[in-house]
């Protein structure tokens, strides 16, 4: 794992008041869920399934999908090493900026790795590097909250056909963008989408992530995957968030608005540029100073942690990410920042 995720309150000293730093909704109502696993702690004192395959089925009727063709893992990390360990030693491009799991899964299984930094914003012709056996990209991405059009996906994947796309939906959740949903990819051999409960029900600490792909594929990864990965406590609350499918963020639409609100009123802010997004997080850039300072600066005099993305590769120190959170936290973030950006830019520091 790498050094400098988000969410590493536990890291500091100082308290943490308000967390920027996570891409998860914070203030997701879980009392429902806490009540059904105080019910259940039972299973912890035998061992959990090895495969999670109570879960898959669940999965598999919602999505209205053959159960063979997904895989419950432990988180969306453990999908993405996996997948990454499945497909050794291959030529692979990561479409850059974005979580460096990829790459660094990639590179420990001995496969070569490039960037490409653009992918058509139109349905043009595309046609890939011949070398490159594997695309692995997020949609929506991470950092950037950028969004791709899933028919422009669509249409690259049918371009290129000979290739394999492995494509992070872990934020799929956290936008009114359209993403490609398992059911309409039924006649694609060469998709693999990965998701995320975690992000989905706000649920990180627990681990739950899953794969869709083809039988094939899925049998593939099955073969090399160790089993209980999952634990017991998380498969059931897995299944108790996939039967009741909770609405974690009560207004998506107003959510996304506030969102918005944020990215105008910090692009605002003299010496801070901003990348478009179409989710709740937001990429920022520093024309001065860096953001190791800032951050240790917000954590000390506010108690408000961000995510320094620096160690995101195509980035460097003048990066930040930042994720909405209510109103009133929002505008305690803006003042801040309006505060270090003018100390930085009085010379004082």
């Amino acid at each position: 794992m790498i050094e400098g995720h988000g969410d590493d309150s536990y890291r500091y000293d100082h308290p943490i008041v308000m967390n920027f730093s996570s891409n998860i909704y914070s203030h997701a109502d879980l009392s429902g869920l806490h009540t059904y696993l105080h019910e259940r702690m039972g299973v912890i004192s035998s061992y959990p399934e090895p495969s999670a395959a109570s879960l898959e089925t669940r999965l598999a009727k919602s999505h209205q999908i053959p159960q063979e063709t997904v895989l419950v893992t432990n988180g969306a990390t453990e999908a993405i090493y996996l997948i990454a360990q499945s497909y050794a030693c291959k030529n692979v491009q990561v479409l850059q900026p974005t979580f460096r799991e990829y790459a660094d899964a990639c590179t420990i299984n001995g496969c070569k790795v490039s960037s490409l930094y653009q992918l058509p914003t139109e349905r043009e012709h595309f046609r890939m590097d011949e070398r490159v056996e594997i695309l692995w990209l997020c949609n929506p991405n991470n950092p950037t909250g950028n969004v791709l059009n899933k028919n422009l996906l669509a249409h690259i994947i049918r371009q290129n056909p000979r290739y394999l796309y492995v494509i992070d939906q872990s934020y799929a959740d956290y936008t009114l963008h359209p993403t490609l949903e398992p059911k309409e990819l039924a006649n694609y051999y060469n998709v693999l989408l990965i998701h995320s409960l975690s992000k989905r029900y706000c649920i990180p600490g627990l681990r739950l992530g899953y794969i869709y792909s083809s039988p094939i594929i899925i049998d593939r990864l099955q073969h090399i995957r160790q089993p209980w990965t999952v634990n017991a406590l998380a498969i059931e609350a897995g299944k108790y968030l996939v039967k009741h499918d909770p609405k974690m963020i009560p207004d998506l639409r107003a959510y996304l608005e506030e969102a918005s609100r944020l990215h105008a009123e910090l692009s605002a802010i003299e010496g801070l540029m901003l990348m478009d997004s179409g989710t709740n997080f937001m990429l920022v850039n520093m024309e001065e100073g860096n953001t190791f300072e800032l951050k240790k600066w917000l954590i000390e005099q506010h108690g408000i942690l961000i995510r320094d993305a620096s160690n995101f590769r195509g980035l460097d120190n003048h990066c930040f990410r930042v994720t909405a959170r209510t109103k009133e936290e929002d505008d305690q973030l803006i003042a801040a920042l309006k505060q270090y950006m003018a100390w930085i830019a009085s010379g004082q520091h």
